[in-house]
C-alpha cells in the first residue's frame, strides 16, 4: 500500500474508534464532522495514486476508467495531468 493509502486507513481507524466510543462531557460540537472533514481528500489522493501507478504500469485509460467505472475520455480528462499523489507536489 502506498503512503496515501495508508494514511487513509490511519485516518479511517482513527474515526471509527471516535464513533465507537460515547461522547465525554465536554466534547467539542462538531467533534464527529471534523473527524470525516479529510475522508474525501485523503480517497481523492488514494485514487491519484492508484491511476499514477497504472499509468506507470502501461495501464491504458480505457482500463483506468474501466476500474474506476467512467469512461476512458472521462479518466483522461480528469486525471490525464496527475504526475504526483502527493499535497505538497500539487502546488499547495
Amino acid at each position: 500500500m502506498n503512503a496515501a493509502g495508508e494514511v487513509l486507513l490511519l485516518h479511517v481507524k482513527g474515526i471509527a474508534r471516535v464513533y465507537l466510543e460515547p461522547p465525554s462531557p465536554g466534547s467539542p460540537a462538531g467533534r464527529n464532522c471534523a473527524a470525516v472533514a479529510r475522508v474525501p481528500d485523503l480517497a481523492g489522493q488514494l485514487v491519484r495514486a492508484a491511476v499514477l501507478a497504472d499509468r506507470r504500469a502501461g495501464a491504458s485509460w480505457a482500463e483506468i476508467g474501466a476500474g474506476l467505472g467512467i469512461r476512458a475520455e472521462a479518466a483522461r480528462r480528469r486525471f490525464g495531468r496527475t504526475r504526483t499523489a502527493a499535497p505538497a507536489d500539487r502546488g499547495g
